[in-house]
């Protein structure tokens, strides 16, 4: 990939996210273990998906859980998403399973 990633929305909401790839957007999940699936796998994780569904948080969630894991100094993993855009590749949406923390800056988005 020639053109950076930035992200246009960090804690993307459920509802935004989710409603996004059943129009068509092409997402990726990244796994807490190291895994990753992509839209473009053949065949598509259709489980990755629905586990997605299931257990994905919304920002407000996602920030009280992340007060919780400063005071406690634990946490545990749950799944957020992010909307991410590159000129060449267009608008990606990013689910990923961790601590309630955002996603570190990188150039690729789609590594692990």
């Amino acid at each position: 990939m020639s053109a950076r990633w930035v992200r246009t929305h960090e804690a993307f909401g459920a509802r935004d996210a989710l409603g996004a790839v059943d129009r068509g957007m092409p997402w990726v999940i990244l796994w807490c273990e190291g895994g990753l699936s992509r839209s473009t796998d053949d065949p598509p994780d259709h489980a990755g998906v629905s586990y997605v569904r299931g257990h994905l948080v919304e920002p407000a969630e996602r920030e009280r859980l992340f007060r919780k894991a400063q005071r406690k100094g634990r946490t545990s993993t749950v799944v957020m998403a992010e909307r991410w855009e590159s000129p060449d590749e267009g608008p990606l949406i990013v689910f990923y399973e961790s601590g309630p923390y955002l996603l570190p800056d990188r150039d690729d988005p789609t590594t692990v």
